[in-house]
């Protein structure tokens, strides 16, 4: 018996939940997936998960081994990199996740610098604006905006997310420029749908908080679709300064407002917590903290006039 390909493939199962989850991702048949799993329960001697016709859940002594058998799977791989000599060595695939729109702007256009410096490294990218479970959906590094909670993550800080005021100069030739943040309540705004009170605008100047209730126009859960709103002269939007890179170079952008202090937020690369980090994730990371370093639209303050 295998016992590493077993210990692999219990805690896959138990992370998905699922046998034919597992399945799926070591290409193999579903009863294939059950009679390791069987044999692997008969050479502990103990049920590790407890089915039935609806749910597959983790029995006491299967919540106890899980933690045993990623160490496991972990010191093995290490010990392999070391004895092949390929300690450090970038290669393999990377499952990373990171909002659709940070994703589209900040990592793809970045992923030909990173191919060039570890071509053996794959990356597959998982874009999406919910957060997603990273031992589930078997991730292996994350980026991620606000403070961590979960316990069993990792997070390492690469920048600061900031927020601007920004709106198109035909819309504001149009309709006029706000000079105080009050006036805002008399102009078309573009608010983000996946939070809450995200009408409620927050500005400080000399020590002081002014909250204003903005009246919106258009309401979207999606960065891009804002985006889009903004370019096309819909209204004015507070927003993450790293959706617009193009910002300086853009004649048609504006910034207002840039005399107050807006909300900011940190940026986390996020990881599964284990004994062992691997070589993939390191390197990934220092890319993106050296990377980002550079970015002015997640390094300092920005604005247009």
């Amino acid at each position: 018996m295998d016992l590493i390909a077993a210990f692999k493939t219990f805690v896959r199962v138990a992370e998905t939940e699922s046998f034919s989850a597992a399945a799926r991702e070591f290409n193999i048949g579903q009863p294939a997936v059950s009679k390791q799993i069987a044999a692997l329960e008969d050479h502990l001697g103990t049920r590790l998960l407890q089915r039935s016709t609806r749910k597959l859940t983790l029995t006491d002594e299967g919540m106890e081994f899980l933690a045993h058998a990623r160490d496991a799977i972990a010191a093995t791989d290490e010990a392999i990199e070391q004895a092949r000599g390929r300690r450090g060595r970038v290669a393999g695939v990377l499952r990373m996740t990171a909002s659709a729109s940070f994703g589209r702007m900040h990592i793809v256009p970045r992923l030909h610098l990173l191919g060039a410096r570890f071509p053996e490294l794959r990356v597959d990218l998982v874009l999406q604006d919910r957060l997603v479970d990273m031992v589930s959906q078997g991730i292996d590094l994350a980026i991620r905006f606000g403070e961590p909670r979960e316990p069993n993550l990792i997070a390492k800080r690469l920048g600061t997310m900031r927020m601007i005021v920004v709106a198109s100069k035909s819309y504001l030739d149009r309709r006029g420029r706000p000079e105080h943040p009050e006036d805002l309540k008399n102009h078309d705004c573009l608010v983000f749908g996946g939070m809450q009170d995200t009408d409620q605008w927050s500005f400080t100047k000399n020590g002081k908080i002014i909250q204003v209730g903005v009246n919106w126009r258009v309401r979207a859960d999606n960065s891009d679709a804002l985006r889009q709103a903004v370019l096309d002269g819909l209204g004015i939007g507070m927003m993450p300064s790293w959706l617009f890179p193009d910002l300086w170079e853009n004649d048609e952008l504006e910034t207002m407002l840039d005399d107050y202090e807006k909300a900011t937020m940190p940026m986390y690369a996020v990881y599964p917590s284990r004994r062992y980090t691997p070589a993939k994730v390191r390197a990934m990371i220092d890319f993106l903290e050296h990377e980002i370093s550079l970015d002015p639209t997640m390094t300092g303050g920005i604005g247009l006039v």
